[in-house]
């Protein structure tokens, strides 16, 4: 019986120990106050032009939300519709379901039914490539994809998996698996 009571009482000061070691492994609240996931600002159906060091326009968007990050590094937007300059005064547009950011301007990623358009050419001719999604650096003017991208001008469509783009000489090169069809010049 004694030994009986001696294992029960050590059995509880092992637990009792364990709750206490527990209780102070727990996470601890901050002094701040809770951690809120909530936008500096949110903007609706707005404008904005981004400049660049220079005062150049480095793009310009048109969206019906924008939200900031809380710590305001980078921007989430909804439905976006952006405009890129090249050096001839042309515009590449570009629409998709969302968009990011980053701090400065420095890269734009388009997520989610991706269309571009390119400026036209002296014929009148557009480029059209749509993706899943696309990496937009206007300081450097370009644009990057690492997914299946379609790219039509005219008549011909080109299929292909992965997409460098120089939107300054209007160079653009699918990477890997290309497949087309091509089709004459109009006269």
């Amino acid at each position: 019986m004694k030994r009986r009571l001696l294992v029960a009482a050590s059995l509880l000061m092992v637990a009792t120990v364990a709750g206490v070691a527990v209780w102070d492994l727990r996470p601890k609240p901050s002094a701040s106050g809770p951690n809120s996931n909530r936008s500096d600002y949110i903007l609706e159906n707005f404008e904005l032009t981004a400049l660049d060091e220079k005062g150049k326009e480095s793009f310009s968007v048109k969206a019906p939300h924008l939200q900031r990050d809380p710590g305001g590094k980078s921007l989430t937007l909804r439905l976006p519709q952006f405009s890129f300059p090249d050096k001839d005064g042309g515009r590449w547009l570009a629409t998709s379901n969302t968009a990011w950011v980053a701090q400065k301007g420095v890269e734009v990623r388009l997520i989610d039914k991706v269309e571009m358009l390119g400026p036209p050419s002296p014929k009148g001719e557009r480029t059209r490539f749509s993706t899943v999604g696309l990496q937009i650096f206007p300081k450097l003017n370009q644009a990057k994809s690492a997914d299946p991208v379609t790219i039509s001008r005219a008549d011909s469509i080109l299929h292909g998996t992965g997409l460098f783009a120089d939107m300054q000489t209007h160079h653009i090169q699918l990477l890997a698996n290309v497949k087309g069809r091509y089709a004459p010049p109009r006269p």
